[in-house]
C-alpha cells in the first residue's frame, strides 16, 4: 500500500495513515511550530503508518509534543495508546466529556462494534492512554511557537464531544467529521451521523458556526486538503446533509428503511476501487442507523 505525504504550507503537512486498509481514506496531519502536534491518529493499525509518514517528513516521534483528537471514535483516537510509546513527551487533547474512553476503552469498544458491524474488524482495538497525558481541550489555546497558534472550536452534531482545531494564522481549519467528510478517490461528499449520539439540531448548529468563520483551507480528516473553497464546501456538505436527512425521515416516517435506497441515492460507486466502496458503503448505512435512532429519541421525547 502506497502511501503519500504532502507537505501543505511551512507549517503544516499530512501522512496518509492507511485507515481501515485503505489508501486516501484517513489523514493525519503534522503541525510545526517550535513544538510538534499531529491531529487525529486513525486506528491502532494507522500507528506504523504514522511513524513512517513522520520520518519522510524528518521528524523523530519522540519530538511530538502533542496529539489532538477531533472526538473519541476509533478511526480518528483509536491510534493514541499505540503511538504513544514512540511519542514520550507527548500529551494528548480531547473533550473532557469522553477522555474516560481513552483511559479505560471497554465501553468504547462495545459502542463501536454496535455502531459500526460490519466496518468493526477493521477498526482493531484500543490501547489505553494513562490518565496523567491527558489534557481537556473544551478550550484549547495552544501556541507551537513561529506564530502557530491551534484553537479548538467546539462542534457538536456528528458527536457530542465534536471538537474541530482551526490554525489561527494559516486560517486552516481541521474539522474532523463536523461537516461531514470527502474522499475524493470515491467521489464521495456527504455526511456521517452515527448512533448512539448524532444530533440533527447540534449538527445544524455546527454548519451555521463555521459558515461564519473565516477559513482558507479545510483540512479534512477523510481526506486531506479540499481543493475548493472553504464556505462552498462547508455549503455544499450541507446541502447534502440536508438531501440525507430528508431521504432517510421520509423512509423512517413510511415505517421501511431501503438501506440500498439510500446508498444509491447518495452514492454511486460504480467505478469506485471496492475497498473504497465498501468503506463508504458502511458509513452510509451506519449514518441511516445514526439519523434513524435520533428521529425515534426526538419521537419519544414529543
Amino acid at each position: 500500500m502506497e502511501l503519500e505525504t504532502v507537505q501543505l504550507n511551512e507549517h503544516i503537512a499530512y501522512v496518509d495513515n492507511g485507515l481501515l486498509g485503505a489508501t486516501r481514506t484517513g489523514s493525519t496531519y503534522v503541525v510545526r511550530g517550535d513544538e510538534i502536534a499531529i491531529i487525529e491518529t486513525g486506528t491502532s493499525a494507522s500507528a506504523p503508518h504514522i511513524l513512517e509518514g513522520l520520518s519522510r517528513l524528518g521528524i523523530q516521534p519522540a519530538d511530538v509534543r502533542h496529539i489532538l483528537l477531533t472526538h473519541i471514535h476509533m478511526d480518528h483516537a483509536g491510534g493514541t495508546g499505540a503511538l504513544l510509546p514512540a511519542m514520550p513527551d507527548a500529551h494528548v487533547y480531547i473533550h473532557s466529556r469522553t477522555a474516560k474512553y481513552l483511559i479505560e476503552p471497554a465501553d468504547l469498544l462495545v459502542s463501536a462494534q454496535r455502531a459500526l458491524g460490519p466496518l468493526f474488524p477493521l477498526h482493531g482495538t484500543v490501547v489505553r492512554v494513562p490518565a496523567d497525558r491527558i489534557v481537556y481541550a473544551d478550550t484549547l489555546q495552544l501556541d507551537l511557537g513561529r506564530g502557530v497558534i491551534v484553537q479548538a472550536i467546539y462542534t457538536p452534531g456528528h458527536s457530542p464531544d465534536h471538537l474541530a482545531y482551526f490554525e489561527v494564522n494559516s486560517r486552516c481549519l481541521f474539522p474532523g467529521d463536523a461537516v461531514g467528510i470527502s474522499v475524493a478517490v470515491a467521489g464521495f461528499d456527504g455526511p456521517v451521523t452515527p448512533p448512539p449520539a448524532s444530533n440533527i439540531e447540534a449538527q445544524r448548529e455546527t454548519f451555521a458556526k463555521l459558515l461564519d468563520l473565516d477559513i482558507d483551507m479545510l483540512l479534512f480528516s477523510h481526506y486531506g486538503a479540499s481543493t475548493v473553497p472553504a464556505r462552498d464546501h462547508i455549503a455544499l456538505l450541507q446541502e447534502r446533509y440536508a438531501h440525507f436527512l430528508a431521504l432517510v425521515r421520509a423512509q423512517w416516517e413510511s415505517g421501511s428503511i431501503d438501506y440500498d435506497a439510500i446508498t444509491r441515492a447518495m452514492f454511486d460507486g460504480e467505478r469506485v476501487p471496492s475497498q473504497h466502496a465498501a468503506i463508504i458503503v458502511g458509513w452510509i448505512n451506519m449514518s441511516v442507523n445514526g439519523l434513524v435512532l435520533a428521529f425515534e429519541r426526538a419521537g419519544r421525547k414529543s
